[in-house]
């Protein structure tokens, strides 16, 4: 599990949150579980590897607070960045009961080719993550989804989904999450074979009804003349 430093800081407001960065620490908030919300000043070096590791946002870690609280599991609740330069300007931590379930947000991750793309066609992943319930150790990476078997016009909702153990799917919809379709390009070349189709049989017809008046003008001029 990872370990987060941070110290208590004096002051609220933008004036002392401007001091925290101007000594290269961001302002944060620490509150949860029914305790006490303290301010406190993070390295946003620290903090940044934590939303950069593979678990992002839902990465656990123990947070010790100098001359305060030590706290077994947490969480980044929430957290700004600057709008221009993209830095972190502050951040919530959030404190967890380890053993209690509660919701985190997870993105599924495509493994596979699937039997779609080997005949040309291709794989539309519409639903990228989905709300899952677990404990905070338990809380996955990721969830897979093998598109091997998904041919053309299959699709694969949420509920067909087998969840890692230990965690639950939450969803109000059943999404598709990816659905097999024809290529693009295929439709157009299919679709241009059809208006060639449909122009050669025009031009036959056009020829037959050229070949048909040139005929019944023949015939008129062939009864002119016997009269």
């Amino acid at each position: 599990m990872n370990k987060l430093s941070a110290r208590r800081r004096v002051g609220t407001g933008k004036g002392a949150g401007r001091r925290i960065r101007d000594n290269g620490m961001i302002p944060a908030v620490l509150y949860g579980r029914g305790g006490d919300a303290i301010n406190l000043a993070l390295n946003p070096k620290d903090v940044r590897e934590i939303l950069l590791s593979s678990k992002g946002q839902n990465s656990v870690f123990s947070l010790e607070v100098d001359g305060g609280e030590t706290v077994d599991c947490a969480i980044v609740g929430d957290y700004q960045k600057d709008p221009v330069k993209r830095t972190l300007v502050h951040c919530d931590l959030l404190r967890l009961d380890p053993n209690s379930p509660r919701e985190f947000q997870i993105p599924f991750r495509l493994v596979g080719t699937s039997k779609a793309e080997k005949l040309g066609g291709r794989t539309i992943f519409s639903t990228r993550s989905s709300w899952v319930q677990c404990t905070p150790m338990n809380v996955p990476e990721c969830i897979e989804i093998d598109v091997t078997d998904l041919d053309i016009g299959d699709r694969i909702r949420i509920a067909d989904v087998e969840a890692p153990e230990g965690v639950k799917l939450v969803f109000t919809q059943n999404a598709p999450i990816v659905t097999a379709a024809v290529a693009l390009a295929i439709i157009e070349e299919e679709l241009d074979d059809v208006e060639g189709e449909e122009g050669e049989e025009g031009a036959e017809g056009a020829e037959g009804a050229a070949a048909s008046d040139a005929a019944s003008a023949s015939d008129k001029s062939d009864d002119g003349g016997s009269e």
